[in-house]
This record gives C-alpha cells, structure tokens and sequence, in this order.
C-alpha cells in the first residue's frame, strides 16, 4: 500500500505518512533515519492498522527544533500531528533511537498509548555495547564531528562504516540507498543532540510498569544493542514479548525483514509468536 504523504505546518513544518486501516500505530524512526525506515512494513501493517509515520525534526524533510533535539523535545514536537490527527488512543513503536521518543510520549500520555513495538530499543545504557558507547563519545566530541558529519555524506566511508562497525555486510542496497540518502539530508546539529539523549537514557522501569503489552525485537548480532544483556534486563517482565531473531544484525535484509513481519503480524493480531524466534 503506498502511504499518502502530508505536511503540519505549525507549529513548525512536519512531514508525516499516512495511510491503512484500524486502530492508529504512531512509528518513531532511527538515528539519521526518516519516514522511509518503515517502508518495507508498510504493505502488511496498513492492513491491521492505520500507520502514521512522521520524519522527526532535523530528519528527512520535517525542520529541525530551534531548541535541543533531546528524546523528550522530539516527543513533544509530534503533539501536535497527535492532536491535529485527534489520536485519542494509538498503538506507539520506535525503532533503535526512536524507542527513546516512543519513551517519552508514553510517559507524557500513559492513558492514550495501548500496544508497543519496540525494535533494538536503547533501553538502558546498560544493553548498548561498551565498543559502541566509546565510539559514539569519541565520534560526537565537538572538535571531531564537523569531520564525521563531512565523511559520512562520502558514500564509500559511510558504506565502509557501517559495515565494518554498525550493519555488517548482508544489508539490502536499496534499503542501504534509503539509509545513505537520509543521511545527507539530515540535520547535522539535530542528530548528535539526539544521539547523546538517546543513549543515556533509562527506560527499563517505564517499560515494566506499562499495563499494556509490548514486543521488543532484537536480532543476535546487532553490533549496536547487546542481545544477551537486553534479554537479561527485561525477562522478568510479564507483559514484554522478547523476540530474537537468530543470524542478524542491525542492517536489514530480506530474510530479516520477512522474520520482522512475521512477528508483528502475530503481535497485532493477538496470536502467539513463531515460538523458534522467541525467548520467555
């Protein structure tokens, strides 16, 4: 299904998707990431549910904030697409950093906020891999990422990067295409803000106390989130449905993506998890 594209204008211009039927699913993108981060779930959610997918300021075609692009700013920036939408009650996902923003509208509207999706959520500083956190904290010094921000809009290095540190070797080109011309256009200032918020923040207590369920996914060998160490810090809780998805990274392929749906389309529907994918 192709999503319509729409613009909110004020407070400051926001582009969002939209499209499906069913209860609303508010999805929250990745780091340097955008409306299109979604695209290959679109065709099989808008059936189960009504997508609204919007670009966060500083990323895709939506205008940065004039203040701090911190997790809990992004979250208010969208409560105005909420209210002009008259999301009374919304399903609400995140993926990797956008889990934080997922976070912070569901600790701003608790009452509105039914199912979660959260796919290699940032959830504790705990669960990021210390190689990823000392990478980052060198990568976003202020002297350094004038440079990062240079080289990452150089196809080869970003390639190089991300294989080598981030998504690993077997991605789909045209999701990588996707991923790469999102990162040119993104908000340089916006990003690194958001990064720094996103990975100090602790929402694994919010997490346990929601009453309604939520998914979280993580793939083996995401080279960014710890498998082992996220699995520990949500086992106990009653509500979270923990799925694994074996032989995967961070990066996206075809046969990840064909595993990802399966799982929502079980999670939306009420039916159990593929239980070879899942982990009580």
């Amino acid at each position: 299904m192709t999503l319509e594209e729409r613009f909110l204008e004020r407070p400051r211009r926001l582009r969002y998707l939209i499209g499906g039927s069913g209860p609303p699913l508010l999805l929250c993108h990745g780091f340097t990431g955008s409306a299109e981060n979604f695209e290959t779930w679109a065709d099989e959610l808008s059936r189960r549910r009504t997508l609204v997918i919007p670009d966060l300021p500083g990323c895709g075609e939506s205008l940065p904030l004039a203040g701090r692009h911190t997790c809990a700013a992004l979250a208010r920036s969208l409560e105005p697409l909420i209210a002009s939408l008259e999301l009374t009650r919304f399903d609400l996902g995140g993926l990797c950093l956008g889990a934080g923003v997922a976070f912070e509208l569901l600790a701003r509207h608790p009452e509105r906020v039914g199912r979660m999706i959260l796919h290699t959520p940032l959830l504790d500083p705990s669960v990021v891999r210390l190689r990823q956190q000392v990478l980052s904290a060198v990568l976003m010094a202020p002297p350094i990422y004038p440079l990062v921000t240079y080289l990452g809009r150089r196809r080869w290095v970003s390639d190089l990067y991300k294989m080598l540190l981030v998504e690993g070797r077997d991605v789909d080109r045209h999701l990588s295409e996707v991923n790469f011309q999102n990162q040119v256009r993104c908000d340089a200032r916006s990003q690194r803000e958001w990064l720094l918020s996103g990975l100090r923040r602790h929402d694994s207590d919010l997490l346990a106390s929601h009453p309604e369920e939520t998914l979280v996914i993580v793939a083996t060998q995401d080279r960014i989130l710890d498998h082992d160490a996220c699995f520990r810090l949500i086992a106990a809780m009653p509500r979270v449905h923990l799925a694994s998805v074996e032989e995967a990274g961070h990066g996206w392929n075809e046969g990840f993506v064909r595993r990802q749906l399966d799982l929502l389309d079980a999670f939306l529907d009420g039916r159990p998890l593929p239980h070879a994918t899942v982990a009580a």
